[in-house]
């Protein structure tokens, strides 16, 4: 009973983040009944939703901040209050130090009971944060300076030893060519290609490992792309694998796709996502989304539709400077500078969208009434620190820091 309300608890909390719907969660469960596990990898394993974006649900859960560490900004002397074998075996690190408090990140919510335990050793009052496994691995081996894993090329790897090689850093590319009686591996870290001779268990580890498994992909002659989820207590978080078959064997490359964990962590929390929603299903919403140059209003004014508004919505977004974050599902176009924007903003309204993400300064009365009635949900960019939000607005949502926001929302 107590695992089925954990499960509904990160739905939920996936759901009021817009990450989910309610069939995606019927999916989950399904899944998990048959294949059995946790309900949050259920949902990483049907491609879902991805591993950073359930660690980041588990955060909020555990009611803990999502924090992605900055190596170069970690104070030596604070990782040091802990030595590397510690680190290393609970897979934590303190990160910061300030007003007598220690931050502790961790990569589950379930090693709370550490901060006690540093809290003897230090002396301060601890505060724990949350990240994905391996983003704090990778951090532990970067601030304590330690080796990455290094074999000898001569010496024949199993196929999970040479995939840590491969990703522990993680190299730009990687890949195995498997003949009849030979399989070898491959890696490019930039400066040329490395060779492992591997054993030959290569499709039990890489089915243990990736979802889809390949053997259920792998056809028997020509060639194949698809996108795979890697577990969890390995690097990276998902790949792009391609596949070359015949009757000789096969050759697969893997590439692992980009991250989004700063982009996750730069999110407003759950709680005010929730409000947003509520407020965009209850009616026409107005938000004025402020930061002191724009950039971080423009990057989550394009992503707030999604986590708003159902799936198939029907956005726009007229920015002033071009260059920013690409949308999967809205369109982004740049206001022309010959004195149009009138007309742009005019049809735009004719469109009849779900959500208008527009940039704009509130300085004509015409104008700006104009843009507060663009759509049911009308999101504006402001920039600069501080003042009162305009006039008209809904919900004034701003943040202090473009490189590094923490969202607050009041009402306007």
């Amino acid at each position: 009973m107590e695992d089925n309300a954990r499960q509904r608890n990160i739905g939920t909390l996936l759901l009021e983040l817009g990450r989910v719907t309610e069939q995606d969660l019927e999916r989950a469960l399904e899944h998990q009944r048959i294949q059995g596990g946790y309900f949050g990898q259920a949902l990483v394993d049907l491609g879902i939703v991805e591993q950073e974006e359930l660690d980041f649900g588990l955060a909020a859960q555990a009611n803990l901040p999502y924090l992605v560490p900055d190596v170069d900004h970690i104070d030596p002397d604070v990782a040091g209050l802990v030595p590397p074998t510690w680190a290393l075996r609970h897979n934590a690190m303190p990160v910061q130090r300030e007003d007598g408090w220690l931050t502790l990140l961790l990569d589950s919510p379930l090693k709370a009971g550490l901060a006690e335990q540093i809290s003897r050793r230090t002396g301060l009052s601890v505060k724990l944060a949350l990240c994905s496994p391996r983003i704090v691995r990778d951090a532990i081996r970067q601030v304590y300076k330690l080796e990455p894993v290094r074999e000898k090329a001569e010496r024949v790897l199993s196929t999970e030893a040479f995939w840590t090689l491969a990703s522990s850093p993680s190299a730009s590319r990687w890949g195995l060519s498997v003949r009849r009686d030979l399989v070898i591996g491959w890696i490019d870290n930039g400066d040329g290609v490395k060779r492992h001779p591997l054993m030959h268990n290569w499709l039990v580890f890489l089915d243990r490992l990736l979802s889809p498994p390949p053997s259920q992909l792998l056809p028997g002659h020509g060639m194949r792309q698809w996108r795979a989820s890697v577990r969890p207590d390995h690097s990276p978080t998902a790949v792009n694998v391609t596949s070359l078959s015949g009757p000789g064997g096969h050759d697969l490359l893997f590439e692992p796709l980009r991250e989004r964990e700063s982009e996750l962590a730069n999110l407003p929390g759950a709680s005010i996502i929730a409000s947003l929603r509520e407020s965009a299903r209850s009616g026409k919403t107005a938000l004025g989304v402020r930061s002191p140059t724009g950039q971080a209003a423009r990057s989550l004014v394009t992503r707030l539709p999604r986590l708003l508004l159902k799936s198939g919505h029907r956005s726009v977004c007229l920015f002033r400077e071009g260059g920013h974050t690409i949308s999967e599902d809205v369109l982004i176009l740049t206001l022309p500078e010959d004195g149009s924007e009138d007309e742009w903003i005019s049809f735009t309204r004719d469109l009849a969208l779900d959500a208008v993400g527009v940039e704009i300064e509130p300085s004509s009365q015409s104008s700006w009434q104009q843009v507060l009635e663009l759509a049911p949900l009308t999101l504006v960019v402001l920039t600069g620190t501080g003042g009162k939000p305009p006039a008209g607005l809904s919900w004034h949502l701003w943040c202090d820091d473009d490189r590094t926001p923490r969202w607050q929302l009041e009402s306007a």
